[in-house]
């Protein structure tokens, strides 16, 4: 009797349980992910457009699914816990679930990748060395491992390039409206209804801002999680200018003028500093596209010529 039938009779059932865990993993994960990125901090004193239809059994992935594993999947140390939240914050994920669905994305990831070259390799390569396959399973298991990490960082990335994008231009939109007679929580209310349609990364964290102050927390303490969600440079020392201000009893518009009118300077700068770079990238890039096909085509006959005469010898 034919034992290898058996075996791989065994390693399709194996993938397909495998693969069966990956999919509801994932399926989970990418649930939880959804529902974050539609949920929206309520303006303060309003109340949610949308309840629940009486009767109708309402399925919470942080109380009923994820809190179950919440030992596993949540980091052991206080301070990995922080700075994870920290960091899922910047990338705009706030839920309290939040950590716990980033690893179990990275679990279904890390799941997916592995069934994936355990069932395409074998397919792709029949006579192979089983250490270079388990070699192959290693690398996926880690790659897949890694993904969600590099797509949380380049979320970061990019709220933080639209944020230092989109600051200079509040920045004048709130000395306007705070010279207008506005104070600095009408003034940021009417900013972030303004940029919900331009930057909604700013727009999102002035609405926290706005409730958070109307919530009554500290307003040092606001301003510094302001700045800490964003991460950006300029933000961060306009921050410390709103906190010296407000705790010295500066005029906040007068700190603020002098600061947008330093935040115009530094966007002239970069702006130049862009342009000077330019040639400099238009000459690499010319080079490259230009030099390598003109050498082969210079050289390329006389090395064939040369191919040729040692073949006929």
């Amino acid at each position: 009797m034919d034992t290898s039938i058996f075996a791989g009779n065994g390693f399709i059932l194996l993938a397909s349980g495998l693969l069966f865990c990956a999919v509801v993993l994932a399926t989970v994960a990418a649930t939880g992910i959804y529902a974050e990125r539609r949920q929206r901090v309520p303006q303060a004193g309003a109340k949610s457009s949308v309840q629940a239809a009486p009767g109708m059994p309402q399925i919470s992935i942080e109380d009923d699914f994820l809190q179950r594993f919440a030992r596993f999947m949540t980091p052991s140390k206080e301070e990995e816990h922080a700075e994870m939240r920290l960091r899922l914050s910047r990338a705009g994920y706030r839920k309290p679930s939040a950590v716990r669905i980033f690893h179990l994305a990275r679990a279904a990831s890390a799941l997916g990748f592995t069934v994936a070259v355990a069932v395409a390799f074998p397919l792709v390569v029949s006579d192979y060395p089983l250490p270079l396959f388990f070699a192959l399973i290693f690398v996926a298991f880690l790659l897949g491992f890694i993904v969600p990490s590099l797509v949380l960082e380049r979320q970061i990335a990019g709220r933080e390039r639209k944020a230092e994008e989109g600051f200079p231009d509040t920045l004048d939109m709130l000395l306007v409206c705070i010279e207008a007679g506005q104070g600095f929580e009408q003034a940021a209310r009417r900013i972030a209804k303004e940029l919900k349609g331009h930057n909604e990364v700013l727009a999102e964290e002035l609405t926290i801002l706005n409730d958070e102050l109307w919530a009554g927390k500290d307003r040092g303490t606001v301003f510094r999680d302001f700045a800490q969600r964003l991460n950006v440079n300029d933000i961060v020392a306009f921050v410390s200018v709103l906190r010296q201000a407000d705790q010295f009893g500066v005029s906040i518009a007068e700190a603020i003028r002098v600061y947008a009118a330093d935040m115009r300077f530094k966007r002239v700068m970069r702006a130049e500093e862009k342009a000077n770079i330019m040639p400099l990238k238009l000459a690499l890039a010319s080079m490259a596209f230009t030099v390598p096909p003109t050498m082969i085509i210079m050289i390329g006959p006389s090395l064939l010529e040369i191919a040729r005469s040692f073949t006929q010898t």
